[in-house]
Order: structure tokens, then C-alpha cells, then sequence
């Protein structure tokens, strides 16, 4: 698998540097047997772990017993047991979440293997995702089973809360969803009504001034028929001064039974926020690097707080209908509308204002910073730009299945063919470029030709103060900018694709998964005031193909190829006239799957290599395709309901991702900016179910994210990071009081850093979160 490889395997099991690892590779080893010695000595405790594996048979997540699940749709689209897929698959389940108070889906994917979660830090905008060594953010996340259709700054958040599971299918899955990214799909399943009555109220208080208060109500109506409600109220501060997020939730489901053979089931949300923009751009000089002053607080707004704002309202219409024909033949299809409104006005910094210069017309730049702003190299002083967005985005994904079964000498088949549609509309308003914040309060002189004075737009970020009367300048002349000086642009993307797929099972003992598919994209660009106009179009063809065998009930060895591609979207090479080519790329995946006898879960072990071409680099007029990114990796995974009473996470991930062509043969060889080589956690959970503290459960875990780099040069180090969080609950009744803590040590520091140290974020420090929930 590679020198890297090799060497980060035979360091990761040494104590001295990495005690995560080894803990971790002694529960996976230690569980199996341990877990045997219990069951054989405890035959009511293992009737009590078989019975509730036999209740999980509901792929939803409505009936997920403790960590594990057994079940899902999201590799295959069809009700498949995950041991039976030869893909790497992963779930996080309902409890998890609660016990970990996760606050968002990012957060919630912190344990899982070979997820890089919230690598920004947190994020109220958008969940960050480095899956497999590949960055992605809303590309591949995915609502029961139907794209969250996103671009840019209309990103979908959805709130963990309205949640039943998680399902990761890691590795390209085109066949089945068509544009996707390498890493993977994240499939977010909605909380659905059930079959009983039941309910909950819970209120939180937490660090920052969280307050939340949340209901979860359901019954039964009639004959076959069901409602749920799901809501939610919540306000709170962040880590940054003065920076403070509002959400309102409203996320109501009915199940209606139109007889013996159909269901429909009627899925809604309304999801309002109404907050300061989060997520912070800081010069790599005073996080990752000591300042001549020091390094820069992480408490520090670096734009205005009264002035910016993240306003945005999004929601969901839609329904999944489920008909058979008969035992054999069965019919699907999913459907959702979705909307999003969004106003947008966030400050970054754009580098320490000693280092500004401006072109003299002649083809060289005059360095104004040296000479006027900062001639004494104080280093104090930044300037800052601002990113602004005001429209809206309307969505629409269908996706219909036709699902058949037959046998045939031995060999059970399960066909799938479907068509889907995916299409996204956006009208917004953005200046031609990002202006640049400046105070209209006092100015700043410039004694050049032509300049002169200017709005102040130095701001010192070691000791920040924050105008009352914030202007926007255009970044090439430094003059003002009203709200008539934005351009109104319009995007419009759909694709249509049509996919088969056939899972064979010989003799009980052979699976064989074989799919194809066939799309065509279409991305079209226009902005209304320039008259400027783009068109792209991709018809793709994509296969995949897995081969596993069952070693009896307990082992699964499997092998699988997968491709995939995905449009980087109407965006210019920079200093060209050519669009970005869609990324494309294949997977080989190797791997084995173990549940041992009498045991409530399991051990997942795969290497993988993963190679894309046409990787961006860069955004906007500064967007480059640096060529092939070959990725590849060892990834180990425990899941298990050890007991009633205790519960584990392990898992570990080694990976030697390479830039493997570029333009610039400086970065071949690289690992890519902001990609950890190295991730590994461990979580464990244990319940006094008798006894005198009956009621109280403990749980505590470990995160490590290896070292990662601030470029493509790998000039610039950023330090590996482990993580402390711990949770203890009591159950008293029918209620249930917890209080649960992420980054328990309260450590200070840099997630991550991009473009050579240009920018960077620091993460999130110790967060808090109290609770009272009564649930019936």
C-alpha cells in the first residue's frame, strides 16, 4: 500500500505516538472474545441482545437498538443487510446522537472512520466534510435518499434533531446517485411516524448561552395510518464575541396507509436561521505562526458583528410512496421540493496590511502598505473582505425504483432500475467581486495619483474595535458600493440519469452486485447585468461491481469497483477561456466483514485506493485543476452492543493520499492542503441497569486528527489534534438528565489552514450542554 503507508502502520501501534491507535486496536482485537466469554456465560443477556436484533428489521432507524445497525439503504437502495454489501458502509444511529447531544451532522459523523469532520471548525452555514482524503461539503450529502441539492452559499443544513440515522456509504457511488463526490454519500433519514404513540419534550442550557427547547410527538390515526411532529427552538453565543445563531424547526411526517399493498408517507420541514455568520478566515500569521504581537484570540471577531448577518429560511415538500404488485415486484418513488431564501454579509481577512500593494499600471505593483499604511512593520493592522449573497434557490429531486425479485437455479436476484431528476434554480445578487470593509467614520491617506484619501479599512485584530458606520469598498478602486452596484445572476442545473443494478445471492454463500448508469448535466450561468453567459453539458457513463462471499453467518469477504464524476460547476481556469472539466475518478476496495456469534455488532477491516482526475484547487478567477489525486488507505471499525449495558466505537484510519500530476511539478508527491494522513477515535458507553446507582450512564471518547498540511507545498505544518469528550446521564422515571461535553480540556487550536497559511481556522473549543428530556 505504499511506504506511507507502511510506516504510518507500523508507528500508529506504538504507545509513545499514538496511544489512540493502539487503544483502539486492542478493543477491536479484545471484543470479539470477550464478548463470547459473556454470552456463553449469560444466556438471558444474549436472548436480550438477539430479541432486539430481531426488532431492527426497520430500515428507517425507528427501532435502532443502542449503537448498532444492522440494516440500510443507502449502498444498495434496496432493504440490504449492511454484512451483505460489499461496500464499506457505516451507521450512526439516534442514540448516538443523543448521547454525544451531537449539534450537527458534522458533529455527528466525528466517530466514524475516515471522516475529517468539521475540519473549519464549526459551522452554522454548511457542514465540512473530508471523506477518504477528499474534500466535500453539501456534494454529498443526501435526504432519504435524495440529493440536497446545493451550490455555494445555498447550502442545506439539516438539524440533527430531525433525525432518525445517518448511513455513510464511503467510496464513489455514481451507479446509484449519479454526480457525487470520490469520498462518499452521506444519507440523512428522517425522523417517521410509527406504529404506537410516544413523545418527548426536552430543554437545554449550555456553554455560550445555548437555550433549546425541543418536542418529538407521534401516534397512530385511524387504520394504518400515523402523524409525527418534530420542533425545535433554539438560541445561542459562540466562541467568538458578540457572534450569536437563532434556529426554529418545524418538521411534521404522516404515514397514510392506502391499503394492503401501497404506503405514502408525507414528509415536511421549516427550518429558519437567523444568525451572525460563524466560521472565521484568520491569517495564518498569529494562529498557525506566532505574530511579532502574539497570536490572534480565538474569542476575536475579525468582521463586524452588527453589521454581518446570516439570514436564511429553507423548506422541504415531499413524500416517498411505496406500492407492491406482488411478493416479487414492488415499486418506489421519492420526491422533494425544497426552497431556500438567504441573505448573506460576512467579513475575512485578507492578509496584515504591510503587505498590501496595488498594480501601477504599468505592469509592476507599488507596495502602499510598506510606504503609508504600516511603514513601521507593526504588524497589528488587517484589511478584510466580504462575501456577500442575496437570493434564493428552488430544487427539485424525484427518484423512481422498480424493484424485482426472483430465483433461478439457485441464485436469488434482486433487480433494480430507476430514473432520477435533480434540478436547481438559484437567483441571487453578488458584487462583480468581493468589496472590501472599511469604516466611513475616518480614512486612511494614500498620496498616490488618483487616491488620496480613503475610507479606513485597516482594522486591528489585536485589539479589534468595530465601526458604527461599516462601508463596502470596490476592491480595484477603493470607492464606495451601494446595493445598486450588485449583479443579479441566475444558475440553473438539472440531470437526468438512468441506472440498473442487479444483487445476486448463489447458494447462500456468493454475492454478486453488478450496476451502470447513464446521466446527462446540464449547468447554465447568466448574469443579467453583464450579459455574460455560460453552458456546460456532461453525458457520463458509470458502473460498478462488487463480489463477496459469506463465511458462514459470521464473516464477509469482499471485493468491489466503483466510479464516479462530478461537474465542478460554471467556473473558469484561471487564466484561460476553458470551464473546469467534471471530476472523474474509480475506486478498488478490498475488505472484511465480521459479526462474531453472540455478539450485538461488527468489526469492519478495508484498503482502498481511490484515484480522481481533474481536482480543483483554488475558487473563483483563482480556480485550478491540479490533475490526478490518487488516495489510499487501511480503515478498521468496531460497532458493538458489547452488553445491555455497554457500548462501544473504534475505529482507525490510515491513509497516504498524493498529488499525483499537476501542472506545477513542485506539488507532485504532495499529500493535498487541509487532508489528514492519519484518524482515529474510540467511544465507549456504559449503563447501570441494577444495583444502588441504577439509572446512571457514563460515556467517554477520544478523537485524533494526524497532522495536515496548509498547502499543496507542504511548507506549512499544521499539528495533529486529540480530542477529550465524556457525557454522564441519569434516567429517573421517564425522564432523563444528562450532561455531555465536547473537547472536555478546553484546547486552543488551528483545525485547519489553506493556500500556504493565507487563511486559517481554529476550532472549537469546550462546549457543555445540559439537558432535561421527559419522553413517554
Amino acid at each position: 500500500m505504499g511506504n506511507r503507508i507502511s510506516k504510518g502502520l507500523s508507528q500508529g501501534l506504538q504507545p509513545s505516538r499514538h496511544p489512540l491507535a493502539l487503544a483502539i486496536a486492542v478493543a477491536m482485537a479484545a471484543t470479539p472474545a470477550w464478548a463470547e466469554e459473556e454470552a456463553a456465560s449469560d444466556q438471558e443477556e444474549l436472548q436480550t441482545i438477539e430479541v432486539s436484533a430481531e426488532q431492527r428489521e426497520d430500515v428507517y432507524g425507528g427501532d435502532d437498538f443502542g449503537y448498532v445497525g444492522q440494516r440500510g439503504l443507502t449502498a444498495t437502495k434496496t432493504d440490504t443487510p449492511v454484512r451483505e454489501t460489499p461496500r464499506s458502509v457505516s451507521i450512526v444511529t439516534r442514540e448516538q446522537m443523543d448521547d454525544r447531544a451531537s449539534i450537527s451532522v458534522a458533529d455527528a459523523l466525528q466517530y466514524t472512520p475516515s471522516i475529517q469532520a468539521n475540519f473549519y471548525g464549526e459551522d452554522n452555514k454548511q457542514d465540512w466534510f473530508v471523506i477518504r482524503g477528499f474534500k466535500q461539503a453539501n456534494a454529498g450529502l443526501y435526504r432519504d435518499g435524495t440529493r440536497t441539492y446545493s451550490d455555494g452559499f445555498y447550502s442545506w443544513q439539516i438539524d440533527p434533531f430531525s433525525l432518525e440515522r445517518v448511513e455513510i456509504l464511503r467510496g464513489p457511488a455514481s451507479v446509484l446517485y449519479g454526480q457525487t463526490p470520490p469520498g462518499g454519500v452521506i444519507n440523512l433519514v428522517s425522523k417517521r411516524p410509527q406504529d404506537y404513540s410516544f413523545g418527548s419534550v426536552g430543554v437545554e442550557y449550555g456553554s455560550y448561552d445555548r437555550k433549546q427547547l425541543s418536542v418529538d410527538v407521534g401516534a397512530p390515526v385511524g387504520d394504518g395510518h400515523a402523524f409525527r411532529m418534530v420542533a425545535l427552538a433554539r438560541e445561542n453565543g459562540t466562541q467568538v464575541d458578540d457572534l450569536e445563531a437563532e434556529r426554529t424547526l418545524f418538521a411534521p411526517s404522516f404515514k397514510l396507509n392506502l391499503g394492503d399493498k401501497t404506503d405514502l408517507t408525507l414528509l415536511a420541514t421549516y427550518q429558519k436561521d437567523d444568525s451572525d455568520p460563524y466560521l472565521q478566515f484568520l491569517p495564518g500569521e498569529g494562529t498557525i505562526e506566532r505574530n511579532k504581537n502574539g497570536y490572534i484570540s480565538d474569542e476575536t471577531a475579525v468582521g463586524n458583528p452588527d453589521f454581518e448577518r446570516f439570514d436564511r429560511t429553507q423548506y422541504t415538500l415531499g413524500y416517498q410512496l411505496d406500492h407492491a404488485f406482488s411478493d416479487q415486484t414492488s415499486f418506489q418513488q421519492s420526491v422533494r421540493y425544497g426552497h431556500i431564501d438567504i441573505d448573506l454579509m460576512q467579513a475575512y481577512s485578507l492578509g496584515y496590511t504591510e503587505d498590501l500593494s496595488v498594480p501601477d499600471g504599468m505592469g509592476g505593483r507599488i507596495p502602499v502598505g510598506q510606504l503609508f499604511l504600516d511603514p513601521a512593520g507593526e504588524r497589528r493592522d488587517i484589511y478584510r473582505g466580504v462575501s456577500t449573497e442575496d437570493g434564493e434557490a428552488d430544487t427539485w429531486t424525484v427518484d423512481n425504483r422498480l424493484i424485482h425479485k426472483w430465483s433461478f437455479n439457485n441464485i436469488d436476484h434482486t433487480l433494480l432500475v430507476g430514473v432520477d431528476y435533480q434540478d436547481l434554480s438559484i437567483e441571487g445578487k453578488d458584487y462583480a467581486s468581493d468589496p472590501i470593509l472599511a469604516d466611513g467614520n475616518s480614512s486612511v491617506t494614500v498620496p498616490l495619483p488618483g487616491v488620496g484619501a480613503l475610507d479606513d479599512f485597516t482594522f486591528d485584530v489585536y485589539n479589534p474595535r468595530y465601526s458604527t458606520n461599516p462601508v463596502l469598498l470596490n476592491s480595484g478602486t477603493f470607492g464606495r458600493l451601494s446595493e445598486s452596484d450588485r449583479q443579479t445572476r441566475t444558475i440553473d442545473s438539472y440531470q437526468v440519469g438512468g441506472y440498473i443494478q442487479d444483487q445476486m445471492k448463489i447458494d447462500d454463500r456468493f454475492i454478486v452486485l453488478l450496476g451502470a448508469r447513464y446521466d446527462h448535466a446540464k449547468q447554465e450561468f447568466e448574469n443579467e447585468d453583464s450579459g455574460v453567459e455560460y453552458e456546460s453539458r456532461e453525458k457520463e457513463w458509470s458502473t460498478s461491481a462488487g463480489l463477496a462471499y459469506l463465511f458462514g453467518d459470521h464473516l464477509t469477504a469482499y471485493a468491489s469497483y466503483a466510479q464516479f464524476f462530478q461537474p465542478v460547476g460554471i467556473q473558469q481556469i484561471q487564466d484561460s477561456d476553458q470551464l473546469a472539466k467534471p471530476i472523474r475518478g474509480d475506486q478498488v476496495e478490498l475488505g472484511l466483514k465480521l459479526q462474531p456469534e453472540g455478539v450485538d455488532g461488527y468489526f469492519n477491516a478495508a484498503v482502498f485506493q481511490i484515484t480522481q482526475e481533474n481536482m480543483p484547487s483554488g475558487s473563483g478567477v483563482n480556480l485550478t485543476q491540479i490533475g490526478e489525486v490518487r488516495n489510499r488507505g487501511i480503515e478498521l471499525e468496531a460497532v458493538t452492543n458489547i452488553t445491555p449495558s455497554f457500548s462501544l466505537l473504534a475505529n482507525t484510519t490510515f491513509m497516504d493520499p498524493e498529488i499525483r500530476e499537476n501542472g506545477d511539478p513542485d506539488q507532485v508527491g504532495n499529500r493535498p492542503e487541509q487532508v489528514a494522513d492519519t484518524l482515529g477515535s474510540l467511544w465507549a458507553k456504559y449503563s447501570f441497569l441494577d444495583g444502588p446507582i441504577s439509572g446512571f450512564s457514563v460515556g467517554s471518547g477520544v478523537r485524533y486528527v494526524g497532522k495536515t498540511y496548509g498547502g499543496n507545498y507542504e511548507t506549512l505544518d499544521v499539528p495533529s489534534i486529540t480530542l477529550w469528550d465524556a457525557t454522564v446521564s441519569y434516567r429517573w422515571k421517564d425522564f432523563k438528565f444528562q450532561v455531555a461535553a465536547k473537547n472536555l480540556e478546553d484546547k486552543e487550536y488551528v483545525a485547519t489552514c489553506s493556500s500556504g497559511g493565507y487563511f486559517c481556522w481554529y476550532g472549537d473549543r469546550r462546549n457543555v450542554i445540559g439537558s432535561v428530556t421527559y419522553a413517554w
